[in-house]
């Protein structure tokens, strides 16, 4: 996979300064945007001491990144995904001190938003409102989160209108350099052909006056070559900014956008597939409260697995228990040879056994070839305790779906 980027940012009609930095180092692979607070000079400090921070920590340690171009297992990528985090971490110790020293702690911070893109895989680290955005297949999606307290309250209760005055939609729950110690937003997603990635401050999705998704159009076109990418990209940003600038650009307005092309044809021609799949398993209904974002956390730790018709799954000698969710297929639930149940597409394998800690009584024969959905306990359990909304919301559906299944078996018996 090969990326080009481009990036403006400008302070804007109000401002009298930019506070916003961006950065964008190509040769890691390493795109980052710091929104400043604090005072004119001291938010334009601390967003251009957090990037410089964070591509210094990031270089030190490009031994990390080469470990993983090597050798992408998935250990590797926890250890890249462990690193990025740490040098967010780095920069808000950073910022913090520097805030110290000028006797102004816990007055001084910025957003911190960083896309570490290799080969195949990106990873996000992330505080604050600042955000980053995927294009891919005429989709705009929103993959970072908004650290305000309005969101915050949004993601844990719902509905927020009549709870929250307007004037604090914006104050921040999570920012570089207030405080001592910073626990960033982190995310690993797979990187396709075509995709393309913006990275942007606030003031740019707020002086569109409309939702990033609107402009889909502008931001989503297949790749012919590098030199009319560069200029699709160009022409993007001054549509961005030219409807920023007519809605009187109040604040300053920061971007960069990354396009992931592939010279590999067996590549391109791939991504349909994953595409295919990927739709698939968001119309799971285990999957179907998620967020965009959420959804991608998860993938990151499932399996997508394929067997061939007539092949038999040892449920009963499993190492780990695991869910199975058949995307594509007919299999059906075997003990010894006594037919328990026959499965199809949507249905899931084990749900009792996942939860429960029982081993399977029962192995699995593919009637014809199925690929499944697999998610171990170690990485459902890993997932609960990273992110525990997703877990709450995995758990909460994960009952419905027995629920459902244990009616559905008492109805059964008393009709027979």
């Amino acid at each position: 996979m090969k990326f080009l980027s481009m990036s403006v940012s400008d302070k804007g009609l109000v401002r009298k300064n930019n506070e916003d930095s961006l950065l964008e180092v190509p040769e890691l692979g390493l795109f980052a945007i710091a929104d400043g607070m604090g005072g004119e000079m001291f938010g334009e400090v601390a967003s251009e001491t957090a990037v410089n921070a964070l591509r210094d920590f990031v270089t030190e340690n490009r031994a990390v990144i080469d470990a993983f171009q090597m050798n992408p297992g998935t250990e590797n990528k926890e250890h890249v995904l462990d690193m990025l985090a740490d040098a967010l971490r780095h920069a808000n110790a950073k910022v913090f001190k520097e805030a110290l020293q000028r006797d102004i702690d816990g007055k001084m911070g910025t957003t911190l938003t960083a896309l570490l893109v290799i080969d195949n895989t990106g990873f996000m680290v992330h505080a604050g409102d600042s955000r980053l955005y995927m294009i891919r297949a005429s989709e705009v999606k929103q993959i970072s989160t908004d650290h305000t307290l309005i969101n915050d309250y949004r993601r844990q209760f719902g509905d927020y209108s009549g709870v929250f005055d307007a004037k604090f939609s914006g104050i921040l729950t999570k920012a570089v350099g207030t405080q001592e110690y910073v626990e960033p937003e982190k995310l690993t997603f797979a990187i396709l052909p075509e995709d393309k990635y913006l990275l942007c401050s606030d003031g740019l999705y707020n002086g569109l006056g409309c939702d990033i998704p609107d402009f889909g159009g502008v931001l989503d076109s297949p790749f012919e070559d590098i030199q009319k990418e560069k200029e699709r990209l160009k022409e993007a940003m001054r549509r961005l900014t030219d409807v920023v600038y007519k809605n009187g650009a109040p604040d300053n307005v920061s971007m960069i956008l990354v396009s992931a092309f592939s010279l590999d044809e067996e590549e391109v021609t791939g991504t349909r597939e994953f595409i295919r799949k990927f739709d698939k398993i968001r119309s799971v209904e285990l999957f179907k409260d998620l967020e965009y974002r959420e959804l991608l956390a998860v993938l990151a730790q499932v399996e997508i697995r394929t067997y061939n018709k007539y092949d038999v799954i040892s449920k009963t000698a499993a190492a780990d228990r695991e869910l199975f969710i058949i995307l594509d297929g007919k299999v059906s639930a075997l003990k010894g040879s006594k037919l328990l149940k026959t499965f199809h597409s949507g249905d899931h394998l084990g749900d009792v056994q996942f939860l429960s800690g029982e081993m399977p009584s029962y192995n699995l024969f593919l009637d014809k070839t199925s690929s499944f959905l697999v998610i171990k306990k170690s990485a459902f359990d890993k997932i609960v305790a990273e992110e525990p909304i997703i877990g709450v919301k995995l758990l909460t559906q994960l009952a419905t779906v027995l629920a459902r299944q244990t009616n559905a078996s008492t109805e059964l018996i008393k009709e027979q």
